[in-house]
């Protein structure tokens, strides 16, 4: 995948982003990565992506990053949000928090995530995380067309999939 698409961080606290960012460029991510301070600033930076076409390609991420316990609107809520937009849905989300309990984890993926990380204390296992995010999700992993092909195309191919989805 090309490092033109961005990554976009919901996450409240400033060590965590610093750590992340030191961790991705460790990792040698060069995708650029969006900070969104709050749950409500996520959904607002997501609904001002689809607002400009011409630039999805640059301003859609190509990955979410979610920290759960956030102000305004928790990372539950934001995967909730999303998974409820018709053209955002598919956006690849990774919820990344301190906390391992297994009724968010389970809760994280009914709501349609789809992976769930403890965040690491130690450095090395961060930078680890780095690398394997940038293995799978930026290199292997092929993103939805909102990411790739644009709003439209991505609303085409929806409209395509519900009709087919009927037909059945």
């Amino acid at each position: 995948m090309s490092a033109e698409f961005c990554i976009l961080l919901a996450e409240d606290d400033e060590n965590d982003v610093f750590l992340l960012r030191r961790a991705f460029k460790d990792a040698g991510i060069s995708n650029p990565l969006r900070v969104a301070q709050d749950g409500q600033a996520a959904i607002d930076y997501l609904i001002e992506a689809t607002k400009h076409p011409e630039e999805i390609q640059t301003q859609m991420p190509c990955l979410l990053i979610l920290d759960l316990k956030m102000p305004l609107r928790t990372g539950m809520e934001v995967l909730q949000w999303l998974r409820a937009q018709p053209v955002l849905k598919c956006l690849p989300a990774i919820i990344l928090s301190s906390s391992a309990n297994q009724q968010d984890i389970e809760r994280a993926y009914c709501l349609g995530a789809n992976a769930f990380v403890a965040k690491p204390s130690a450095m090395a296992d961060r930078t680890d995380l780095a690398k394997h995010i940038k293995g799978f999700w930026l290199r292997f992993n092929h993103p939805p067309a909102v990411c790739t092909e644009g709003l439209d195309a991505a609303r085409q191919m929806h409209a395509s999939l519900e009709l087919s989805r009927h037909l059945l």
